[in-house]
């Protein structure tokens, strides 16, 4: 301080200047400009006049005039007032800022938060964290004035996390549209610990509930929880918990649980699921598992705050633990399938798999082994059944270039399996068999010298196939029949195929493209001593024509009878149109028997604002929409306005909600504008 007496004792009383410093210590310095200095001694203030700057450490401050008490060192700003510390920025028309503290008050002032906007008739900035607002309003919206704005005489805002109101008042228009006790709004754009914005609202089924009301909770940079709550008048309270973690590769998932007993109707149902990758787990292993649990299979479907999850038949969970030593893949795997329909389990464990590493035998044969312990269970409401089974299978394979004309794949397949039980009782039978196979093959090509339409040259591919299989007659039927174990059914088969590919160079950069696919397949049954259907297809991937086109293919195929010429067929269309305000995807399948359906999507544009998306599958036979959803989106600058409708047969829903863009979680639906009407 007596740095500071000296260099004011060093000036006249009532002397003016244009730029000047003051020195508070040996580093820190205030610097201050303006077009009119007046320094007055009496009272220690030195007085900016007209376009003043007054610039410490990281704090800027720009206006009419300004004030700098040394003693105290406090600035006053007056008139347009500009305060600027590293990304924050605070304007108004009157500023109180203490140096030491850091403290400041601005009347009438607006600062940005994020993607929002503050304002008060008086903030007051208690630290680098938190800043009170009185009077304030807080928006995402950056027109004057906003289209909505949050109200409230008194607010706390966590500059990075949140915003505290009590009471609050959200404004749209300048109309009042909604009132609470108290709300929070979150500013953050990174994770944050904290409470969630929670939902009111009213529905048939649940009456007025309060969704959503959760607690989240960073616990690293790598995981976090949240702790939810819904209470709903009809249905009763829900605890529900969700974990979720990213230590790749080491770990990665997430845990999901419900429960509620409900109230009504007196049943507890829950739902549980967790699902989880590690590429590096115990002792070197991997472990990756999808876990599902659910009382029922309307259980998540009834509790849907949006469009409705559809009915699932069944649910399925797994498990993998997997692990290589010196080449030999290990597995343990766990499956389980429930199917709510005829309510039955059927369980896989242990499921236990080895794979040898791939060998060669005097550069010829490739050959590994393989093995399985499989228990498999079905659980029905009248029965359990259990059955167990081993085996250990080989199948060496060999590829042989014939004097550069054809190639040649023998195989063999051998199975020896052992089983806890057959059918007729008897403990630990031992089973042997095997297959045997080839297939022979070749291909021919030529080049077509095309210039045309943009192409420029056509490479024209035929390659032909033969394939013998030989399976003997082993009667195997008393064996059970376990997961991951060959039955070995009897077969003596000669197939043959003779597929076709034109492939083109496109354009000016000679892109290669496929124009067109073509392939017959069919066989000859030596047991029965008969021809098998014989297959076609044809496909056309090409799509020739310029945007705003930008997709057609067309598929055909079918089968015919050899002996009696009967004969199916089925086309499938794919065409896409795209423009700027205008989207179309359009599939068409048309089978023999007259069964003719369209499936189609797409979005229309029609202004800058509006957007109309849709989707649909009409059956031509019976003249009606099996399924569609429509989807209206209206840009509302700073809002967007949603409306949803989904019908998939009988069952159907819809959703409205209008919605802030930076905050998402602040809607207006169909749930919230019931709470008021009914």
């Amino acid at each position: 301080m007596s740095l500071v007496l000296l260099l004011i004792l060093s000036q006249e009383p009532g002397f003016e200047s244009q730029q000047d410093t003051v020195r508070i210590d040996s580093l820190d310095v205030v610097q201050y400009s303006a077009k009119k200095i007046i320094y007055d001694l009496e009272k220690s203030i030195i007085i900016l006049h007209d376009s003043s700057f007054i610039s410490y450490q990281d704090i800027n401050l720009l206006s009419d005039s300004a004030y700098y008490h040394i003693e105290t060192n406090q600035l006053e700003a007056f008139g347009t007032c500009h305060l600027k510390q590293m990304d924050d920025s605070i304007r108004g028309n009157y500023l109180r800022y203490n140096i030491e503290t850091k403290k400041a008050l601005m009347t009438n002032g607006k600062t940005q938060i994020d993607k929002g906007f503050l304002e008060g008739k008086e903030l007051y900035w208690i630290d680098e964290h938190t800043v009170n607002a009185y009077s304030g309003k807080y928006t995402t919206c950056s027109d004057s004035p906003p289209h909505y704005y949050f109200y409230s005489p008194k607010m706390k805002v966590y500059l990075g996390d949140m915003v505290i109101a009590q009471p609050i008042f959200l404004y749209i228009q300048g109309i009042p549209v909604f009132a609470a006790p108290f709300w929070f709004v979150p500013i953050s754009s990174q994770r944050k610990s904290g409470l969630l914005p929670f939902r009111l609202g009213n529905s048939r089924d649940l009456g007025k509930y309060i969704r959503g009301f959760a607690y989240y909770f960073v616990i690293s940079d790598y995981a976090d929880i949240t702790l939810q709550v819904d209470a709903m008048e009809k249905k009763g309270i829900m605890p529900q918990i969700e974990g979720v973690w990213n230590f790749t590769p080491f770990t990665k998932g997430n845990i999901y649980g419900s429960y509620i007993k409900e109230t009504d109707r007196k049943r507890e149902r829950f739902n549980i699921q967790a699902r989880n990758n590690s590429e590096y787990f115990l002792f070197g292993s991997s472990f990756n598992c999808d876990i599902k649990y659910l009382s029922d299979n309307t259980y998540q479907q009834d509790y849907a705050e949006t469009t409705a999850l559809w009915l699932k038949k069944e649910i399925t969970s797994q498990a993998t633990i997997s692990r290589t030593i010196a080449g030999f893949k290990n597995s343990v795997i766990y499956e389980r399938k429930e199917t709510f329909a005829d309510s039955t389990i059927t369980e896989k464990f242990p499921n236990y798999t080895l794979i040898t590493p791939s060998k060669t035998l005097f550069s010829l044969i490739s050959y590994s082994f393989s093995g399985h312990i499989n228990r498999n269970r079905s659980i029905t409401p009248q029965e359990k059944d259990e059955v167990t089974g081993a085996n250990l299978n080989t199948a060496p394979t060999m590829q042989q270039n014939i004097f550069n004309l054809f190639t040649i794949s023998p195989r063999v397949n051998l199975d020896l399996a052992v089983f806890d039980e057959d059918t007729a009782g008897n403990k630990m039978p031992l089973r042997f068999g095997y297959s045997f196979g080839t297939t022979a093959s070749t291909n021919f090509f030529r080049i077509f010298n095309i210039n045309l339409l943009g192409i420029h040259g056509i490479l024209h591919k035929i390659l032909p196939k033969i394939s013998y299989s030989y399976t003997p007659d082993f009667d195997f039927g008393i064996f059970p029949q376990v997961n991951g174990i060959p039955q070995f059914s009897k077969a003596n088969n000669l197939s043959f195929g003779f597929d076709q590919v034109f492939e083109a160079k496109i354009g000016e950069k000679n892109e290669k493209q496929i124009l067109a696919q073509i392939g017959i397949n069919s066989g000859y049954n030596l047991i029965t001593d008969s021809l098998s259907p014989i297959s076609f297809s044809m496909e056309l991937p090409y799509n020739p024509f310029p945007k705003p086109i930008i997709k057609l293919t067309s598929q055909l195929r079918g089968s015919i009878n050899p002996y009696d010429k009967e004969y199916t067929y089925k086309i499938i269309n794919t065409s896409a149109l795209e423009t700027t305000f205008f989207s179309l995807n359009l599939n068409q399948s048309y089978t023999k028997d007259g069964v003719y359906q369209i499936w189609f999507n797409g979005k229309i544009k029609p202004t800058h604002n509006w957007s109309i998306s849709y989707s649909a599958r009409y059956d031509w036979e019976n003249r009606k929409l099996v399924d569609y959803s429509l989807g209206l989106n209206r840009d509302l600058h700073c809002w967007e306005a949603i409306f949803t409708f989904n019908q998939l047969g009988e069952s159907w829903c819809y959703d409205f909600k209008i919605l802030i863009k930076e905050i998402p979680d602040v809607a207006i639906g169909k749930g919230l504008l019931g709470y008021f009407v009914e």
